[in-house]
């Protein structure tokens, strides 16, 4: 019988003999690792350190992190070779050792490293290196925005800086207490520039913040930070105007020439500042109204000057005295039997009950009132201004001399009246 040949040809193959050595050396290399030394070691590089785990252990006690602690670290790796192989940084956590933090300052920390993973308890890790971490006590503080004007910002003539403002006006510095405390202020340095000469109109400057210390030195923060690192400044530029004092006159009667009085304000102007649009539409500023009917012979007045919105004095005057020139002048006291009931509603009809008002004063010139007849004196009851309802009532009344355009009457007067719808008995 004829012996068949082995054909050994493919042996002599470079490919096969090579996936034949990488099968063999994996065959060996499995039965080592679990069979004959199943215990590896290894080092894995690169691991970042986690500083957020346990971090309830130093917050607990008010601390926070201040310096910028990133670190990557070198882990060794211990356990079978089937759980070691293919561990990488993402499997494995490291993060400092906070417990023998006590309080603010600089600590050296040991760092505790954990498996993540099925593996976890089958392999051990560990590492020699250490991190450097600074704790301080976190404050927050705020702020108030000062701003500085460089020399060379300047103002046109017949305008005036009216103010400065920042939004935001208020800047919160967060960071260690220690340094949190050293801040003395923040400024908005508005810088000198073309655009802010000779100014005449408002305008808005963007600038950087600038923290100084309780000297007012500037100072760099190491570990705090604002939470608005810049701002709008707001240069608010207003117009001067000097502008006559007018005194508006009240309860005087109808026919009374008020040019007939001879008065002076104790200021006759005033320079004041606003808006451009709203001082060029002004002519003249008013004071508080002057009742004529508080009169008295040889009395000073302070009224109130009454500034429109948006406008200043630049007087810093807010008051003004009223005088008056009473030379021949006099007071005379009268009975007024003369009593008016005008402007009655349709369906009201209104009597008056008091045949006189007794002691009525009047102010004028003294040949004037010595000359004038109680029965040239009226006293008028205008039911227009008034609410009126059934029944007896003292109603306003105004004393009026329409012989006269020259006196007046001082005091309030008041006629009692019988009030009644039409066509009812009184």
């Amino acid at each position: 019988m004829k012996r068949r040949k082995i054909d050994r040809s493919f042996l002599n193959n470079r490919g096969v003999n090579i996936l034949l050595s990488l099968v063999i050396a994996l065959l060996i290399w499995t039965i080592v690792t679990v069979f004959i030394d199943p215990n590896q070691d290894t080092k894995l590089k690169g691991v970042p350190v986690n500083f957020e785990q346990d971090s309830q252990m130093y917050t607990s006690l008010g601390l926070d992190i201040i310096n910028d602690p990133m670190a990557q670290v070198t882990v060794d790796l211990a356990g079978n070779g089937t759980d070691v192989y293919g561990l990488t940084a993402e499997n494995v956590l490291v993060y400092p050792d906070y417990s023998i933090v006590k309080g603010p300052g600089t600590w050296e920390l040991n760092l505790l490293v954990r498996v993540l993973g099925n593996s976890a308890s089958r392999v051990s890790a560990s590492t020699t290196d250490t991190v450097t971490v600074v704790f301080d006590t976190i404050e927050s503080k705020e702020f108030t925005v000062q701003v500085e004007m460089d020399s060379q910002i300047t103002i046109a003539d017949g305008y005036v800086l009216h103010s400065t403002t920042t939004a935001p006006s208020i800047v919160t510095v967060r960071g260690p207490e220690s340094e949190v405390e050293k801040i003395g202020s923040i400024v908005a340095k508005v810088p000198g520039s073309t655009d802010l000469e000779n100014l005449s109109t408002s305008k808005i400057a963007t600038v950087t913040l600038e923290v100084r210390d309780v000297n007012n030195q500037p100072m760099d923060l190491e570990f705090s930070s604002l939470d608005n690192s810049i701002v709008d400044v707001n240069l608010t530029v207003y117009q001067n105007a000097e502008l006559p004092l007018s005194v508006n006159f009240i309860n005087y009667p109808p026919n009374f020439d008020l040019n007939s009085l001879n008065y002076t304000l104790s200021q006759e102007t005033m320079v004041v500042s606003g808006r451009s649009s709203v001082i060029q539409n002004l002519t003249e500023i008013t004071v508080s109204d002057f009742d004529l009917s508080s009169f008295q012979l040889d009395k000073v007045y302070q009224l109130q000057v009454n500034l429109p919105k948006g406008v200043e004095s630049r007087d810093n005057i807010s008051t003004v005295n009223l005088t008056f020139n009473t030379q021949g002048y006099a007071t005379k006291t009268i009975n007024v039997s003369q009593i008016r009931v005008i402007n009655q509603p349709a369906n009201m009809s209104i009597t008056a009950l008091d045949s006189r008002i007794s002691s009525v004063t009047l102010v004028g010139p003294e040949e004037e009132l010595e000359a004038l007849s109680p029965n040239s004196v009226v006293a008028v009851v205008d039911a227009a201004d008034i609410q009126i309802a059934e029944g007896r009532e003292k109603l306003a009344a105004s004393i009026q001399i329409p012989a006269s355009t020259t006196i007046f009457a001082t005091g309030s007067y008041s006629v009692e009246c019988q009030v009644s719808a039409s066509g009812a008995q009184g």
